[in-house]
């Protein structure tokens, strides 16, 4: 048997054959657990010898703990305020444990706006970071600061392999890629042409995700045969007739369907352009986006758009801090990589997915 100082929740789970919520709730006598599992996981917690008086101990230590949480900024109903929103319940929960967070926000378009926001987390102290990795090659060097001063971090929103992460949560980017090509071609087939919608914003930068999305994209249609071709148009919201005009002379010189996707969030931008096209060549675009944000779902509900991949950003935070909080509180480290589910949502199925809280 494993150290018991190392044992977690998802463990006892596992021997329990129960979920890790049904433990929590046994643990902190909380909520309504069936006498069945109840006993499953109180036979698990005597086998292991699991002390029970772990949380007043910890509880009667009176330490306090400071973690940083450099994220971006957000519009309401954004993926990030999702995000954060996670992150908030996960501290609002370790608050009896004298555990707080402290926001460091950065423009997600502008490298010069995460190294200001970085420069300010170092002028304080923390005990642990939760790291947004928007930006590859800066939460790199960060992360060797980091290493030095041996304070843990965990990352969430995109992984970089090969580092010294405590953790990461989120979703495998480059599956995700993956899956929206499959979806994707199962709409327009493996010859109709296909669109990246790159909408346009202040800065050019383009995150860690959407280069590991379009990459597993790209990889299913170099091994599935595909023989179209792939187009890469900015989209100016302001300004939508070249875009406009572009999308018309791709679909005159293709007979059927043609494809489009955008690798972030931000895919009901493109709605309102299209809205502008005569509808003949509007019917002919089948589209595909990522998170369930409020426009996305509306968009997707109307048909607009054919699929969106989520992978659930609430949870993505709400897991990282609570595992931040489980490595100092009670000496549980988390496992290295922590994929989110990538779900697939049509206009079907969305409304029980958002019934979906944490």
């Amino acid at each position: 048997m494993e150290n018991k100082a190392n044992i977690r929740i998802v463990d006892i789970a596992r021997m329990a054959e129960v979920s890790p919520g049904t433990v929590d709730r046994v643990l902190h006598n909380r909520g309504k657990v069936s006498p069945e599992k109840r006993a499953k996981v109180e036979k698990v917690l005597k086998e292991i010898n699991y002390e029970p008086n772990m949380v007043a101990r910890v509880l009667a230590s009176k330490k306090s703990y400071r973690f940083a949480v450099i994220s971006p900024t957000f519009t309401p109903g954004s993926y990030w305020e999702l995000a954060s929103n996670g992150i908030d319940l996960a501290t609002a929960e370790l608050k009896k444990f004298l555990v707080s967070t402290e926001y460091f926000r950065f423009n997600q378009y502008d490298r010069r706006s995460f190294d200001r926001a970085v420069m300010a987390f170092k002028e304080k102290e923390f005990d642990g970071v939760l790291i947004a990795t928007l930006f590859g090659d800066q939460v790199v060097s960060l992360s060797r600061e980091l290493d030095q001063k041996e304070i843990p971090y965990i990352y969430i929103d995109s992984d970089i392999p090969a580092q010294d992460d405590l953790s990461y949560f989120g979703g495998d980017s480059f599956a995700s890629g993956t899956i929206a090509a499959k979806l994707l071609i199962g709409e327009v087939g493996l010859s109709a042409d296909i669109f990246f919608a790159h909408i346009r914003f202040r800065y050019k930068d383009i995150s860690l995700q959407m280069k590991t999305r379009e990459q597993g994209f790209m990889d299913y249609l170099e091994k599935s045969g595909y023989t179209g071709n792939i187009h890469h148009i900015e989209v100016n919201p302001d300004n939508p007739e070249a875009c406009i005009s572009l999308l018309e002379d791709i679909i005159d010189k293709n007979p059927a369907l043609i494809g489009g996707i955008v690798l972030n969030s931000r895919i009901y931008e493109l709605i309102p352009l299209l809205d502008k096209m005569k509808e003949p060549y509007r019917n002919r675009i089948k589209l595909i986006g990522h998170d369930a944000i409020p426009l996305n779902v509306e968009a997707l509900k109307q048909g607009r758009i054919s699929f969106l991949l989520s992978q659930r950003p609430e949870l993505q935070g709400y897991d990282a801090i609570k595992a931040l909080g489980n490595y100092f509180l009670f000496k549980q480290t988390p496992q290295k990589v922590n994929y989110m589910p990538i779900d697939i949502l049509i206009k079907e199925n969305v409304d029980f997915y958002n019934n979906y809280k944490l």
